[in-house]
């Protein structure tokens, strides 16, 4: 599942203005329906080869741990004549012949219904409002200011080197495609953008404000929020790029996470301190989790721009914060809750297998 942080936010803004506006949107679509259509082929129990081999896997793996099972405790438990013992042998593969049967069909369904869950728990915190904003709104409001400003910036940087009447005549020429950058903005961001507003004003009228230019030249101040560091669109094309393989590599551990499912069912049958399928399946849940809490976390953190108006002066601190802060913070609170959860769910089931097991003992002594 993609994010909307991905699908808003992973845009690249080289090229032209308003094909980089009008085509970000559209190239998040494709990944997400790629993203898609590797779900469904990878889990299609007939067609899928690889999930069919890891499902076969699944069972050799189940199988070898039967035989082991037998071997070291079936004799003592048969000497012993302990039903409930016996029975507490015979549920688990009952349960993985029931999941992993007909190429594993019931799994995959499983898997593809715990994705949807997660998925939907994830789009809701786009809903999240504070205020009168939702997280939705600020970051729209924040990753199109960003990149509607770069891309402005980028057009009046073409009057750099310019002085005098030359430089006035070349400022002018960008107000017009200034404007249709902020218009398209607006557009796809659905309201006004109103610190782009302020920005494209400011710099429309630069040029006719005698204050502001200086000996042929514009002032410190102008020049400077647009004849800017070249380093800057790289530092901004970096951060891009490691907050959007962020994103794809969460896709990339679920679909890996997923795939792993059969080996853990299999394994299940050791007669370890926790069952493998429950620590798959705290591991699957804790990457939603991950997602879920770097959309909180980036949605507050857009809000709070947005409310103070300064989305201008921070999209680079955004962007760092997108692609190296939110991820950390994000990472390391699932991870302690993650295994605190295992723990939990570990020793619950245990327990419970083990009451459910006596229950069918019982019965079965009495029949026997």
């Amino acid at each position: 599942m993609l994010t909307f942080t991905q699908n808003f936010l992973a845009q690249s803004t080289s090229g032209q203005a308003l094909d980089t506006l009008k085509g970000a949107v559209e190239v998040s679509k494709k990944t997400a329906e790629s993203w898609q259509e590797v779900w469904f082929v990878t889990f299609n129990t007939n067609e899928s080869a690889l999930w069919i081999s890891l499902v076969k896997l699944g069972f050799i793996l189940a199988g070898m741990s039967l035989i082991y099972l037998a071997v070291s405790s079936g004799k003592e438990i048969i000497e012993k004549q302990s039903w409930s013992e016996l029975a507490t042998m015979f549920v688990w593969p009952v349960v993985i012949v029931f999941f992993l049967s007909n190429n594993g069909k019931l799994l995959a369904e499983t898997v593809k219904f715990i994705r949807a869950v997660g998925q939907a728990q994830v789009v809701k915190t786009l809903d999240i409002q504070v205020g009168e904003m939702t997280f939705y709104r600020a970051l729209s409001d924040v990753t199109l200011t960003s990149s509607a400003k770069e891309e402005i910036e980028k057009l009046y940087s073409e009057c750099q080197g310019k002085v005098g009447e030359a430089l006035i005549e070349c400022w002018d020429t960008k107000k017009e495609p200034a404007q249709t950058i902020l218009q398209e903005a607006e557009k796809q961001n659905g309201g006004p953008l109103q610190s782009l507003q302020n920005f494209v004003q400011s710099l429309a009228s630069a040029a006719q404000n005698p204050g502001q230019v200086v000996n042929g030249y514009l002032s410190g101040d102008v020049s400077a929020q647009i004849f800017r560091s070249v380093a800057l669109p790289i530092i901004r094309l970096i951060l891009w790029g490691l907050q959007w393989a962020y994103v794809n590599i969460l896709e990339a551990a679920l679909l890996l996470t997923a795939l792993f499912a059969p080996i853990a069912m299999g394994l299940s049958l050791l007669p370890l301190s926790g069952r493998p399928i429950w620590a798959w399946l705290v591991g699957f849940f804790s990457l939603f989790g991950i997602q879920l809490g770097y959309n909180i976390v980036v949605g507050l953190a857009a809000v709070i721009i947005v409310k103070s108006q300064a989305e201008l002066i921070t999209d680079i601190a955004f962007l760092l914060f997108l692609a190296v802060f939110a991820p950390t913070l994000a990472t390391l609170v699932v991870k302690g809750g993650g295994t605190a959860l295992y723990k939990s769910i570990a020793s619950n089931t245990k327990q419970l297998t083990n009451n459910i097991s006596n229950a069918i003992g019982v019965l079965i002594g009495k029949f026997v």
